[in-house]
């Protein structure tokens, strides 16, 4: 058993609201033997407290301060760089992260751009170009370029970060998995060596990709957006497949 733990969330824990059985019981486990342990999601229009009282109300046994979102992400980082001021391009559930730093509107030191919807529009394209122009920094809690809805394919926000990048020439930092700095910052609380930190998720490039990349363990679990064919044609391989979080302490 490994020394400390990171687990995606949505396909591990639960699916579509549902919690998948034997979740609670690996959590209480790992406490019962001292193994610390993260919850990490690249949720970004949740603050970490609306995070947690929205998995407290499903039912899962976790605290708020064993949520790493790549929401709260953003504030590790600002906090790493001694930032002062941001701009929250944030739904605003999920502002509450930043209550800390002050909210500017004009040329602020750094712009926080995630999830927003249909709220994007030339004019705010325009205002976040002249700000980064005038010197602000761009932390981009992701950079996915499409995501699934009811209604089909809908464009996502790495679009308009990479409009952005492209009119301003300026690179964006990217926060969220699979990239290493959250991965960094996750973890950042474990006392303990890479090799001996252990990812378990359902995604193989944002989970097993990324844990890889960082030295830690990988185990994908068989829940959630696991497609056996997709495994099979895919050249990235966990160091263990089990069938769900249940088999984690089997």
């Amino acid at each position: 058993m490994s020394k400390a733990y990171l687990f995606d969330l949505d396909g591990v824990f639960y699916i579509s609201n549902r919690l998948i059985e034997g979740g609670n019981q690996t959590l209480a486990h790992l406490r019962s033997k001292q193994i610390p342990f993260r919850f990490v999601t690249n949720t970004t229009t949740l603050s970490r407290r609306k995070l947690w009282e929205k998995l407290s109300g499903l039912g899962l046994e976790l605290m708020e301060s064993e949520i790493v979102s790549a929401n709260y992400t953003g504030v590790l980082y600002l906090k790493q760089q001694q930032a002062r001021s941001c701009k929250l391009i944030l739904h605003d559930n999920a502002k509450e992260d930043y209550q800390e730093f002050e909210s500017i509107d004009n040329y602020p030191e750094y712009i926080v751009i995630g999830d927003i919807g249909n709220r994007w529009n030339y004019e705010l394209m325009n205002e976040l170009m002249n700000d980064v122009l005038k010197g602000s920094k761009i932390i981009a809690l992701h950079k996915g370029r499409y995501f699934q809805t009811d209604e089909g394919l809908k464009i996502d926000t790495g679009a308009f970060v990479a409009g952005i990048e492209y009119v301003t020439q300026q690179q964006a930092f990217v926060i969220g998995k699979p990239t290493p700095s959250f991965f960094e910052l996750a973890a950042s609380e474990f006392e303990c060596l890479p090799h001996e930190i252990t990812m378990v998720g359902d995604d193989l490039i944002n989970d097993i990709y990324g844990a890889q990349q960082m030295g830690y363990r990988s185990i994908l679990v068989k829940t959630g957006k696991y497609r056996e064919e997709l495994y099979n044609a895919s050249s990235i391989r966990p160091d263990s497949l089990i069938p769900s979080i249940a088999e984690l302490i089997q």
